[in-house]
């Protein structure tokens, strides 16, 4: 029966949450062009084309360029079992990491109860195991620490300044109700992903990371209050629809 369903633009946005606005860029761009008209001529998306569509959104969850998407799709990576699978095993990973924290900090507890105060051994255990939590690997900490040793404290500074200026962008289109397809959202975007790209030295691993760790604890916790929770869920939005770079 699924084979037989279709849906109109609107419907499939209300389902999925996207913006109409948004799937009419990704078939105007060629990512996900629906296969089917109506007899009035209006889109009409089949299974197929919702199958595209969630592996389109999972690569970019993923932190794959919208550019790098399509030509990932069309050369062959065709499949919702490992769209689903590449996001199982982050999700997966991320998991251990915090399993191995809560068995620390329970040993934290307990250590705290029976003598009054944890060894020196379990708090750098427990330290260890949070930073292992916090979404980066060492190897991308160490990296991460590395581009900020170069670009010195100077640049940092100027870094965090221009992501607040962006962050300011960003909330005046929301204020304004800017659809995130508008080419004004978008080109923020793009200066945005300039930005990201400069401050991780364009490792798209750390930078998955950093978006990760924007979910998982909160844009203001994250960004310590540089980018706050509508900000970035508008930002996620504007990155569904696909900014160019």
């Amino acid at each position: 029966m699924d084979d037989e369903r279709s849906w109109r633009v609107g419907e499939l946005a209300a389902a999925t949450g996207l913006t109409v606005r948004a799937l009419h860029h990704f078939d105007e761009i060629g990512l996900v062009r629906p296969a089917a008209r109506t007899a009035a001529g209006h889109r009409l998306y089949t299974p197929p084309d919702v199958r595209r569509l969630y592996r389109v959104l999972a690569l970019r969850q993923l932190g794959v360029p919208l550019a790098e998407i399509g030509a990932a799709l069309d050369g062959g990576v065709d499949d919702v079992e490992q769209a689903v699978r590449a996001q199982l095993g982050q999700v997966d990973e991320h998991l251990v990491r915090l399993r191995d924290l809560r068995r620390r900090l329970d040993a934290l507890l307990r250590a705290r109860a029976e003598a009054g105060q944890p060894t020196i051994d379990q708090l750098l255990s427990t330290m260890e195991a949070m930073m292992a939590a916090s979404y980066f690997t060492p190897d991308q900490l160490a990296r991460l620490r590395q581009r900020h040793r170069e670009a010195g404290d100077d640049g940092f500074a100027r870094w965090q300044a221009r992501w607040a200026e962006l962050a300011a962008q960003v909330r005046s289109h929301v204020e304004a109700g800017r659809d995130p397809a508008d080419p004004a959202v978008q080109e923020t975007a793009g200066q945005w992903a300039a930005l990201m790209d400069r401050m991780t030295g364009g490792d798209r691993g750390i930078l998955s990371a950093m978006y990760a760790s924007l979910d998982g604890k909160g844009a203001e916790a994250a960004t310590r209050g540089v980018v706050s929770g509508e900000v970035w869920e508008y930002m996620k939005r504007a990155f569904a629809v696909g900014y160019r770079v």
